[in-house]
């Protein structure tokens, strides 16, 4: 498993990178803590512009080392890089020399960002870069993703590398998926197959069950809340641009009221 790590030093930073490395402890993993000049915040999330490159490599090492000594997996191998590259550039060329199978990276709560639940910076990552995509918000403590749900309302195109994440093993052996089709049938009817069909085709998960939800409902903040209260982690596709903006658009989306404490997983395949 070839893990990207990015980050800004700060504490939601480092909180996403140990959730990260716990995900992953029992699955061999090359974990690569990534550092961009233009992309180096302090704790308050403003630009750290007293900062030098040296301070900003110094500080990546301290990072790398307390990484380091987290991970109880021998087969863990950690590696900190530095660029002067903008992230969505860096991250891109990263992603694709190193054959990154994941990015992890913090998520800013809602009332420390403007624009979506995720901050500006992941969702910026979701939407420009194709690789599959773990957002830890800064509230979120690790536990064991038992409980998943895929919220999907079928207006992307399916394929089936979309769920290849899931045959790694070790990450979702145990996990039960929901899949809370939003009703939509003009978008079902233009694929002419049953749209349930669509993913039993090509989710590789045993324990799958299926529950529907009405269009207008998912603008409900109490949709979140019991999310939240029966899941371990949301997982979105990629694909899916409708979900991505319902759910993390902070003005018109799910989560516009509620502050998200569950890990988001987006799949590209």
């Amino acid at each position: 498993m070839n893990v990207l790590i990015l980050t800004d030093f700060s504490h939601v930073a480092m909180n996403a990178a140990k959730y990260g490395i716990h995900l992953f402890k029992d699955v061999p993993s090359n974990f690569y803590l990534f550092n961009f000049d233009k992309f180096d915040t302090g704790e308050d999330g403003s630009l750290n512009s007293a900062d030098t490159q040296t301070q900003a490599v110094e500080n990546l090492y301290k990072h790398f080392k307390e990484l380091q000594s987290y991970s109880t997996n021998k087969e863990h191998r950690f590696k900190a890089v530095f660029s002067e590259d903008n992230l969505v550039n860096a991250t891109r060329k990263f992603v694709a020399e190193k054959r990154i199978d994941l990015i992890v990276m913090g998520a800013a709560g809602k009332d420390s960002i403007k624009n979506t639940i995720l901050g500006n910076h992941t969702y910026e990552i979701i939407r420009k870069i194709k690789c599959n995509l773990l957002a830890v918000p800064e509230s979120c403590s690790y536990v064991l993703p038992e409980k998943l749900i895929l919220p999907i309302d079928y207006s992307a195109s399916f394929d089936n590398g979309l769920f290849k994440f899931f045959e790694h093993p070790g990450i979702t052996n145990k996990a039960a998926i929901t899949v809370m089709e939003i009703a939509d049938t003009s978008s079902a009817q233009a694929h002419h197959q049953n749209p349930r069909e669509l993913v039993f085709d090509y989710l590789n998960i045993e324990n799958v069950k299926f529950v529907e939800i009405d269009e207008k409902y998912i603008h409900n903040k109490r949709l979140l809340q019991d999310v939240q209260k029966k899941y371990d982690m949301i997982v979105i596709l990629g694909k899916n641009l409708n979900i991505c903006d319902r759910f993390l658009d902070v003005k018109c989306g799910v989560c516009a009221d509620v502050s998200n404490k569950l890990p988001i997983l987006v799949l590209h395949g």
